[in-house]
């Protein structure tokens, strides 16, 4: 029985050095020259005091001559793992900009990301949990404009002001409200209240963009990704949304749909990034 254990702790240990191995040859294999050769960076003393230190430190960081041999990407993003990164990209840089990004945001304030969902019936907690993983992974500060039921405004602000995230969090309640004609019809449409997210751009007239968002969804990554999306527009494009299915044969309106729908699978209207200045210019109803 000790023999057997012996070679299982053999092999547990050959195992973890093969790992370790792995590893220090996969990180050689980053920060390989493309003539053959590895050179080390020079650290710019002055580059952090330059930019505030921030992300543009990290950036002038890397401006020298050998760091523009070295690596031919340094915009990192601060969520790639380091083996995880292209063979082009130096994984100090993720490692460098990931160490001044909360001082960049102190120095470098920018926009606010808005962001709005609709929560009506037993919607509370699906919606607290979406609105966490916004907060938890978003770099931007944040706006949110919640539509909610008049019973569930309490909890919002109970759930949300104790939020740990002074700072980098708004948000607004604002009740469900339809055209005062036919709005029993209109808040029973489909699902509940799930017409409401038609009448965003009418309601809110200040916002210049928004990220609409189904209760059920969970962000795994920044807002500010989609968010930068905005910036993709061309002059005529007011929102973007994802196909409803990528696989035509389960998808819902091409096999039920008895109205007319966008392409072969239809749009997700779960998640829709609005230019809503272009919306209202376009007297969209």
């Amino acid at each position: 029985m000790r023999r057997f254990a012996r070679v299982a702790l053999l092999c547990l240990g050959c195992g973890l050095c093969s790992l370790l191995y792995g590893f220090s040859q996969l990180a050689l294999s980053l920060e390989q020259q493309p003539g053959g050769g590895r050179e080390r960076q020079a650290p710019d003393p002055g580059a952090r005091q330059q930019a505030g230190g921030g992300r543009a430190g990290a950036r002038s960081a890397g401006r020298g001559e050998a760091g523009a041999g070295r690596c031919k990407n340094l915009s990192v993003s601060f969520w790639n793992s380091y083996w995880m990164l292209p063979s082009d990209v130096c994984g100090m840089n993720c490692f460098w900009e990931a160490a001044f990004r909360y001082d960049y945001m102190k120095t470098r304030p920018s926009e606010k990301m808005h962001l709005a969902v609709v929560a009506c019936g037993e919607r509370l907690e699906e919606t607290v949990t979406m609105l966490r993983s916004a907060v938890i992974f978003s770099i931007k500060p944040l706006q949110f404009h919640i539509f909610a039921e008049d019973q569930l405004h309490e909890s919002f602000k109970d759930i949300l002001d104790d939020l740990p995230y002074e700072g980098k969090v708004n948000y607004t309640l604002y009740p469900i409200t339809f055209p005062t004609e036919s709005a029993a019809e209109w808040k029973k449409l489909f699902k509940p209240c799930a017409s409401q997210r038609l009448f965003l751009p009418l309601i809110l007239k200040d916002v210049d963009s928004l990220l609409y968002v189904d209760t059920d969804i969970l962000f795994l990554r920044p807002v500010d990704d989609i968010w930068s999306f905005l910036g993709k527009f061309n002059s005529t494009q007011i929102a973007a949304m994802a196909p409803e299915h990528e696989e035509p044969r389960i998808g819902w309106y091409n096999r039920f749909a008895r109205h007319p729908y966008y392409g072969v699978t239809g749009i997700n209207s779960g998640v829709m990034l609005m230019n809503m200045t272009r919306i209202r210019r376009k007297y969209f109803k």
